[in-house]
C-alpha cells in the first residue's frame, strides 16, 4: 500500500497532539491529549515526563484508529516540541530522576542572578549562544535539578544520566532507548551550544556544571534520527525525522524560506521569529539569535523574541472569573470602542523579550471609577499585540529589514479582533493560513522532504493556502497614542528601572 501520511507528534506545553498530514499538507485526523500542569511552589511549573510518554502512545494509537490509517501508509514520524523545557533521566532504566522543568518556570532565577554578577560570564554566554542569561532557557533548569535532587550530580559525572529537551525524550522512547539525540534548533535554545561552531561548548557546560557525557548528539532536522522499536503500539522500523522546536517548525510550516520573512505563533506564550539567512545577526536590544533550522543542504539563522504570557493571559481571565471561556475575550473586546485608557502588563512570570526582567509583576494601569471588566478584558487582549509588536519593531531595527507581512499561527488566530488589532498596531498585513497546526505541519514537511514524501520546498509553497488577511486600518496618530500608553505601563511594571 502506498504511503499516504506523515504522522506528526506535537509535544506542547499543554498537551500532546498526534496529527496525520496528507500529501496536500492538510490534516487528515488529529488527536489531542492534555497533560497535568504541576505547580509544586508558587510560579514553579513542571510536567510528568512519564505521563507525557504514555499520552504520546495513546495519541498515536487513537489517531491511527480514528483516522482509519494503517502503518504501511505512514512515510515517517515527525517530532516537534515545547522548547527550553528540560529534564534528566537514568541511562539504564529510562526513568526520569525528576519532573520536566517547564520553560515558564523561574525557579533558577537565583542561580542566574549569581552568574550575572560576573560580566565576563554574561558576555560569553551572549557571544557564544546569541541568547541572554535567563531562567527561561534550559541549562539553569538542569543545573537546578543536579544541585537539588540527591545523588544526581554524582551519577551524572559517572555517565549514568541523560540530559534532554522534550524532543530528546520523545526520540529516546520511540526508539526503545537506542537514540539520544536532538536537532540544532532545540540545541540552540539551551544556553549550551556555540551558535557558530554548532556544537556543545565545554565552557558553557562548565558554567552550568553540566557534564558533557549527559548531552545528546545534535543532528540536522532532516536526518533520520532513528527507527521505532520496542513498543506494542508502534511497529518496528518507522523512520523518525523532521525534529524541530515548535517555533522553528512553525516558521518552516509558514514557508518563511526567504530572508526577512517573519511569523508569530500565538500559544501559551508567543514566539516571533524572522529569517535572517545563513549568518547570525547579534542583537543588544533584547532580541535573541537562534538557529532557525539546519538541514543537509541549508542553514538558516533567526532573530527571535519570546513573550512569556499571551494565551496564558486569557486563561488567567477565565481562572479569575472575568470571562466564562477563552473564546469570549475577543468578542467582549470587539464590543468596546477602545480600551478606555486601561493597559494590562501580563508579567505573571516576569517579562521576556525585549525586557528580560524576571522580577517584573503583572499590573493593570489606567483604572478609574468608570472602568469596567470589559476594559480589563480588552486590555488583556491588546497586551498580546503590544508585546509582539515591540519585538517586531526591534527586529526591523536590528536587521535593517522592513516587515512586509506577518504570517501568524496558533489558536488565537481565530480571534478576528486580535488579528485586526495586530495588523493595526504593527502597521503590516497579517496573514492567517488555513492549516492551524503550523508547528506540526512544519515538522511534517521537514520529515516529508527527508523521506521523499515531498520532492522540494516549491511543492510545499504551491500547497499553501490562506484563510484570512488583515490590513491596517488605524490612523497613525491613534497608533502612536496606543503605543505610548503601553510603554508607560511597561515602565511601571519593570523593576529597578
Amino acid at each position: 500500500m502506498a504511503e499516504k501520511y506523515i504522522l506528526a507528534i506535537d509535544q506542547s506545553t499543554s498537551g500532546t497532539k498526534a496529527i496525520l498530514f496528507t500529501r496536500d499538507c492538510t490534516v487528515h485526523h488529529r488527536v489531542t491529549i492534555a497533560h497535568t500542569q504541576h505547580y509544586p511552589k508558587s510560579e514553579w511549573v513542571e510536567h510528568d515526563p512519564e505521563e507525557i510518554n504514555q499520552n504520546i502512545k495513546m495519541a498515536i494509537s487513537k489517531v491511527m484508529q480514528e483516522g482509519d490509517a494503517s502503518w504501511s501508509e505512514i512515510a515517517s514520524i515527525a517530532v516537534t516540541n515545547q522548547r527550553e523545557t528540560g529534564m534528566v533521566w537514568d541511562s539504564a532504566t529510562g526513568k526520569p530522576v525528576y519532573n520536566a522543568v517547564v520553560w515558564q518556570c523561574p525557579r533558577a532565577k537565583e542561580q542566574c542572578d549569581l552568574l550575572a554578577q560576573e560580566s565576563e560570564i554574561t558576555e560569553y554566554i551572549h557571544k557564544k549562544t546569541g541568547l541572554h542569561l535567563s531562567p527561561y532557557f534550559t541549562a539553569p533548569k538542569i543545573q537546578w535539578i543536579l544541585n537539588n535532587v540527591p545523588g544526581t550530580k554524582e551519577k551524572a559525572l559517572s555517565g549514568g544520566l541523560k540530559f534532554g529537551t522534550m524532543d530528546s525524550w520523545v526520540i529516546w522512547n520511540l526508539t526503545g532507548g537506542k537514540v539520544h539525540a536532538t536537532d540544532f534548533s532545540n540545541a540552540s535554545r539551551t544556553l549550551l551550544m556555540d551558535l557558530e561552531e554548532l556544537k556543545w561548548d565545554q565552557k558553557l557546560l562548565d558554567i552550568f556544571e553540566i557534564p558533557h557525557q549527559m548531552m545528546p548528539e545534535i543532528k540536522p532536522s532532516d536526518s533520520i534520527f532513528g527507527f521505532t522499536e520496542g513498543d506494542s503500539v508502534i511497529p518496528k522500523g518507522i523512520p523518525i525525522s523532521g525534529v524541530m522546536g515548535d517555533s522553528h517548525a512553525a516558521l518552516f510550516g509558514q514557508n518563511c524560506f526567504s530572508i526577512g520573512m517573519t511569523k508569530a505563533t500565538y500559544g501559551t506564550g508567543s514566539s516571533v521569529m524572522m529569517n535572517i539567512g545563513e549568518k547570525p545577526v547579534y542583537s543588544d536590544s533584547g532580541i535573541v539569535t537562534s538557529v532557525g533550522w539546519i538541514t543537509s543542504t541549508n542553514k538558516v539563522y533567526v532573530l527571535e523574541g519570546n513573550v512569556n504570557c499571551s494565551g496564558k493571559t486569557i486563561e488567567w481571565l477565565v481562572d479569575a472569573g472575568f470571562i466564562p471561556n477563552p473564546k469570549e475575550s475577543g468578542k467582549i473586546a470587539s464590543k468596546m470602542s477602545d480600551n478606555g485608557g486601561v493597559y494590562f502588563v501580563p508579567a505573571f512570570t516576569g517579562l521576556g523579550a525585549p525586557y528580560w526582567d524576571n522580577s517584573a509583576k503583572a499590573i493593570v494601569t489606567g483604572l478609574t471609577l468608570g472602568a469596567k471588566i470589559e476594559n480589563i478584558v480588552r486590555a488583556a487582549e491588546e497586551s498580546i499585540v503590544f508585546q509582539i509588536t515591540d519585538i517586531l519593531d526591534l527586529m526591523q531595527s536590528d536587521s535593517g529589514i522592513n516587515l512586509k507581512e506577518l504570517r501568524v499561527d496558533g489558536g488565537a488566530t481565530g480571534d478576528s479582533f486580535l488579528m485586526q488589532f495586530q495588523s493595526d498596531i504593527a502597521n503590516t498585513k497579517v496573514i492567517v493560513p488555513k492549516v492551524e497546526e503550523l508547528s506540526a505541519l512544519g515538522s511534517a514537511n521537514m520529515a516529508g522532504l527527508a523521506t521523499g514524501f515531498w520532492k522540494c520546498r516549491s511543492e510545499l509553497e504551491q500547497k499553501r493556502s490562506v484563510l484570512a488577511e488583515f490590513v491596517p486600518q488605524m490612523e497613525e496618530e491613534k497608533r502612536i497614542m496606543h503605543k505610548k500608553g503601553w510603554h508607560d505601563a511597561i515602565k511601571r511594571a519593570l523593576t529597578n528601572k
